[in-house]
């Protein structure tokens, strides 16, 4: 941890920006990390979705896991854009 989050000035937000893969942020309305930092990181990722999961917490593959493999399903299962490449 003190090799990144505890270096100033350390800050990964704009390499989010050459991210080139399909990209699924989850959240969870009562995660100990706050919305607003998930919402930031599908911002940075080009073409991101987010799903923002209600009644959960931060282990929501295990405390919401139908709702956790129900937005994985629907974001498998939409239409791709070309790449970038």
């Amino acid at each position: 941890m003190r090799d990144t989050w505890d270096v100033p000035g350390y800050d990964l937000a704009p390499r989010l920006r050459r991210l080139n893969i399909p990209t699924l942020v989850i959240a969870a309305d009562h995660d100990f990390f706050p919305l607003e930092m998930a919402e930031r990181l599908s911002r940075g990722i080009p073409d991101a979705q987010i799903v923002t999961l209600t009644d959960c917490g931060h282990f929501a593959y295990l405390e919401c896991p139908s709702e956790v493999a129900k937005a994985l399903r629907d974001f498998f299962r939409r239409p791709r854009a070309p790449s970038r490449d």
